[in-house]
């Protein structure tokens, strides 16, 4: 069976959509969550992160899982590694 292949994006477009979508700013998100707005403009504009508390507060306030959320964020961070930094290591699996 063939993998598919797709390019991972960072959650913060993900969320942007869903606010698009919902009709919701940032700015209300923000304040639901009890978060600075800051947070959710960077996280949109892919300059940081989601950790395992903000996709909690997102679940609970966008209804996706938290599971959903960090899935989305791991993806992006393993498909930001070059293959050079650890092209070198070999297995020690038997």
């Amino acid at each position: 069976m063939q993998q598919l292949h797709l390019t991972p994006i960072h959650p913060g477009k993900v969320l942007q959509d869903e606010l698009e979508e919902i009709n919701i700013s940032s700015e209300a998100l923000a304040n639901h969550i009890e978060i600075p707005s800051s947070i959710i403009h960077d996280i949109c504009d892919g300059k940081k992160d989601i950790n395992a508390l903000l996709a909690m507060k997102l679940s609970r306030a966008l209804g996706a899982s938290p599971q959903f959320w960090l899935n989305l964020q791991n993806n992006w961070e393993i498909s930001q590694i070059k293959e050079s930094e650890y092209q070198n290591i070999q297995s020690i699996a038997a």
